[in-house]
Formats: structure tokens, C-alpha cells, sequence
């Protein structure tokens, strides 16, 4: 009883505390080419994925999870022509629990946002397409401190072996 009142427990804390942030960047005029977003994209670290429509920031150890996602439409990433296949809206994705907070990952995540966002015009938006400011960002950066440290105090610190497990 006593190791299955812990399990609850434990997964009722990771369900709290189990973070994906994404921003979605819009085109604002002509959609996307796949291989342009690849070029774009690989200029900032990315690598193609080993799923279609989905590119990785690769982590710093040998075998870590990536640090981002950049994810689109995986009919585009499957077309015969990738210069033909258009792309409007591609998804930028922080694991938070899969990468140590000395790493910082947030603030990868939000330059790597802008930086494309700025090259690709395109406008960085939310789930319900209203655009991301400076103050959602310092919200979310605000949001994640507590996290890190409710993670830290269970000793399951972001990027540690366990938090990759809990939080697979």
C-alpha cells in the first residue's frame, strides 16, 4: 500500500509538473519551400529529425534528448518535390523536463524563435494565433524558475537521468 500511495503520489507530481512549451511561427506572405526551411533552420543547429516534418536541435552529450523540436506538416516533408511543397506554419518545441536548466534551453528557444521568425518573416503566435510579445515571454520565463526549482526539490533537477525517465 505504501509503494503504490508513492506512485500516486509521484504521478500525480508529474502530471503537474511535466512542461512542453511551443510556439508556432506563421508565415506572413509566401509560404515556405520544405528545403528552405530546412536551409533556415539548419543554420541555427538544426538536423532533420527521424520523423518526417520534424527537425532536432541536437543536446550536447552523445545520446541526450534534442534540446528543440521544429516540427511542419509531414505531407510536405514527403512530397516528391521538396522545393514544391509549401509550408505556411511550423511548430517550435522546448521539453522542459529533458534538458538541464544550466543549458538553457528557454532562452535557446526563444532566440531560435526569433532569429526565424525575423529571417523566414513570419509572425511567432499561440495555439489560438494571437501573437507572442516580450511580456509572454517574461511570463513564461517566470513560470519556469518555479518549475525548476518544484523539479529540484524532489531531486529530479530538469535534464537528470531520472526527469528523462519521469517525464519520457
Amino acid at each position: 500500500l505504501d509503494v503504490r500511495a508513492r506512485a500516486r503520489e509521484l504521478d500525480g507530481f508529474a502530471g503537474a509538473h511535466d512542461a512542453h512549451l511551443a510556439i508556432h511561427l506563421q508565415a506572413n506572405a509566401a509560404a515556405w519551400s520544405v528545403g528552405y526551411l530546412h536551409q533556415c533552420a539548419g543554420r541555427h543547429g538544426f538536423i532533420p529529425g527521424t520523423m518526417p516534418g520534424r527537425l532536432v536541435l541536437p543536446g550536447v552529450e552523445e545520446g541526450s534528448p534534442p534540446v528543440l523540436v521544429l516540427s511542419f506538416d509531414a505531407q510536405a516533408a514527403l512530397s516528391d518535390d521538396l522545393q514544391q511543397a509549401a509550408v505556411r506554419r511550423l511548430t517550435v518545441s522546448l521539453d522542459v523536463a529533458q534538458t538541464n536548466e544550466v543549458a538553457d534551453p528557454f532562452g535557446t528557444w526563444q532566440a531560435v524563435i526569433r532569429a526565424l521568425a525575423a529571417e523566414m518573416d513570419a509572425t511567432a503566435v499561440d495555439d489560438d494565433d494571437r501573437p507572442i510579445t516580450l511580456q509572454h515571454y517574461t511570463t513564461i520565463a517566470s513560470e519556469l524558475k518555479t518549475l525548476y526549482s518544484a523539479l529540484e526539490s524532489r531531486d529530479m533537477a530538469a535534464g537528470s537521468a531520472v526527469a528523462r525517465r519521469l517525464f519520457q
